[in-house]
C-alpha cells in the first residue's frame, strides 16, 4: 500500500517528467520529453531529452514535504504530489498536471516475472544488459535493465540512477517487475553494471545499492568487482 504522504527523500534521484495528456514517445519526437534529478543538497537539474541526446534546460533549488513538490529555478513552480505507486507520480499545478515515473511503462501496473526468467537472471545476471538513457558521458543519466527473451520480446526490468561522491558511489535502483530478490539485483550491479558497462574501473572505491521498492529503502553494500 502507498502511503498518502512519502518521506522528503522518496523524491531523490532521477525521474521522467511530462504532461499528462501525451505519451513519453510523442513528447520525445516534440521534445518535451524530460529528465528531472533531484540531488541530495537539495539542488535540482532539468534535462530536455530527444533521440539520444539531452540538453540542460534548468537547474535550480527544490524542497519536498511529501504533499508539494517547489522548484526554485528561472522562476518558482510548485506541484501538488499525488502517489499511485512508489515510481509513478502525479504532479498537478494550477493549470496542469504532470507525471513523473522513475520507468516508461505502459501503464501503473508492475509485470511479475515469470519463474524461468527470473531463475535465468538468478544464475546468469549478465543475461540481464545495460542500457543509458541517451548517448554520452556525464551524469544524471537514467540507466535502464533490459532482459530479452528469444520470441518473447524485450522486457524491462529497472532503471537506476547513479549519484558518484568522493571515495563511494550510491546507485538508487527501482524495480519495475515483481519477484526479483535484492541479492539478485546486486549481482546484476555488480556484474552488469560495474564489470561489464563499467570496465571494473580501478579507482572505484564503495559502490552502495539502494533498491527503492518502498518507503523503507534497502541499501546493500557491495565490491567493486566481482573478482
Amino acid at each position: 500500500m502507498v502511503p498518502s504522504r512519502p518521506l522528503p527523500e522518496a523524491v531523490r534521484g532521477c525521474w521522467y517528467f511530462f504532461a499528462s495528456d501525451s505519451a513519453p514517445e510523442e513528447a520525445r519526437k516534440k521534445g518535451s520529453l524530460q529528465v528531472l534529478s533531484f540531488a541530495v543538497d537539495g539542488t535540482y537539474s532539468r534535462y530536455k531529452l530527444k533521440e539520444n541526446s539531452r540538453k540542460l534546460s534548468e537547474s535550480g533549488e527544490y524542497t519536498f514535504d511529501g504533499n508539494f513538490l517547489i522548484l526554485r529555478g528561472r522562476r518558482t513552480l510548485t506541484f501538488r504530489v499525488r502517489r499511485s505507486t512508489f515510481w509513478h507520480w502525479q504532479l498537478e499545478d494550477k493549470k496542469k498536471s504532470y507525471i513523473l515515473v522513475r520507468g516508461l511503462l505502459a501503464d501503473e501496473q508492475r509485470p511479475t516475472l515469470p519463474d524461468d526468467q527470473r531463475r535465468d537472471i538468478r544464475l546468469l545476471p549478465l543475461r540481464a544488459r545495460i542500457e543509458a538513457d541517451y548517448d554520452g558521458d556525464g551524469g544524471d543519466v537514467i540507466h535502464r535493465i533490459v532482459y530479452e527473451v528469444e520470441d518473447q520480446g524485450r522486457r524491462l526490468l529497472a532503471t537506476f540512477f547513479v549519484e558518484a561522491g568522493d571515495d563511494q558511489r550510491l546507485i538508487g535502483l527501482t524495480p519495475l517487475v515483481e519477484g526479483v530478490e535484492p541479492r539478485t539485483w546486486e549481482r546484476i550491479i555488480r556484474e552488469s553494471y560495474v564489470d561489464l558497462f563499467l570496465g571494473s574501473p580501478k579507482n572505484l572505491g564503495q559502490v552502495i545499492l539502494m533498491v527503492l521498492d518502498g518507503d523503507e529503502p534497502q541499501q546493500l553494500p557491495l565490491s567493486a568487482t566481482s573478482r
